[in-house]
């Protein structure tokens, strides 16, 4: 298989010398480029096909954003990384209506870099498994992850079923046993949920903060059967306590919808395969749910359960046919509803 071919593009020699020599060390094989402008990363496409752009929004003459436009026209299966200060929300939009994969902030950390390729490239041959994302995930959960971790800087952003499982993840941590404290992190989830319960509150949303003497740790729940731990090193959040709760709870909230995203499309698989298979007896065969089958059968409609029964009766064997709702003599006596000596 041909080495995933990479074109960095920033006026800034020196950044796409970092992240060339980045590149360069890490333990994978990557065909590695770099040029200053938009006009010479069009020329260095039209030499061969691409697999990964990585490019400043700010280039002399065509925007970044541009060149992006640009080279999906060449190159439709080519992925992007955007890199910039701040997006405007407008340049947000259209990035994720050209599939920009991620925003990068300069100063640009190398680890984030690194592991922001690897998922990019990860997603475009198709893998299997997503860098930093469990089975049973959707795959946009790690990019989610990744955002967050680097507009807020965190050392490590995590999220954690209720069974305290670590399901998917964007970087690591240093000096700190999480696998010790996440028994106690996991009964604040539990008790935060009580008091949303009491407080009836239709979607629970809490937030936890720790404060330690080499991390500070943020939890928020996603929904209730999901954490988001957001782990950052000694007083690295100082001062920004107010974006690590804006920002937290957005990611927090952008998490649920593609969770509940993800099993509503599950439960309409489910539903296909009882009303597929369901008078096959193949129903028990398959891993369904008692929830699954409750939705199915509210889903028969019940102008079809009425027309069985009624064919299950006319066909039952003794029924006898007559005409309208009257029986004859006859038949009364045959069925027993006659005492023969009354009749005498």
């Amino acid at each position: 298989m041909t080495p995933p071919r990479i074109l960095l593009v920033d006026d800034q020699r020196q950044v796409s010398r970092v992240l060339r020599s980045a590149l360069e060390v890490s333990s994978k094989d990557y065909i590695i480029n770099d040029v200053s402008s938009a006009e010479e990363a069009l020329l260095e496409i039209s030499r061969g096909p691409l697999d990964l752009l990585v490019t400043d929004l700010r280039l002399p003459g065509m925007t970044g954003l541009e060149l992006v436009e640009r080279v999906l026209e060449i190159n439709p299966k080519a992925r992007s990384i955007l890199i910039t200060g701040d997006p405007t929300e407008a340049v947000r939009r259209r990035a994720e209506a050209l599939g920009v994969i991620a925003f990068l902030r300069k100063p640009i950390g190398t680890n984030m870099f690194l592991e922001i390729v690897e998922h990019a490239l990860a997603e475009l041959i198709g893998a299997e498994s997503v860098p930093g994302v469990g089975p049973g995930l959707p795959k946009a959960a790690s990019s989610k992850l990744m955002d967050l971790r680097q507009e807020l800087g965190a050392e490590a952003v995590m999220l954690i079923d209720a069974d305290g499982k670590l399901v998917a993840r964007s970087g690591e941590i240093q000096d700190l046993d999480l696998e010790t404290g996440l028994p106690s992190l996991m009964a604040a989830h539990e008790a935060a949920l009580k008091v949303s319960r009491f407080l009836r509150a239709e979607a629970p949303s809490n937030f936890h903060h720790f404060d330690g003497e080499t991390h500070d740790l943020y939890l928020t729940n996603v929904g209730e059967q999901y954490v988001l731990l957001m782990v950052f090193r000694g007083r690295q959040e100082a001062g920004q306590m107010g974006a690590v709760v804006h920002f937290g709870r957005r990611a927090a909230e952008g998490l649920l919808d593609l969770l509940n995203q993800d099993q509503k499309e599950d439960r309409q698989v489910v539903q296909a395969e009882v009303l597929e298979h369901g008078t096959e007896g193949e129903v028990a065969k398959k891993d369904i749910k008692p929830e699954d089958l409750e939705q199915a059968a509210k889903d028969v409609d019940s102008s079809g359960a009425e027309s069985f029964w009624e064919q299950a009766v006319s066909d039952s064997p003794g029924r006898p046919e007559a005409e309208g709702d009257a029986l004859t003599y006859e038949e009364a006596r045959k069925m027993g509803l006659v005492d023969d000596e009354e009749s005498a």
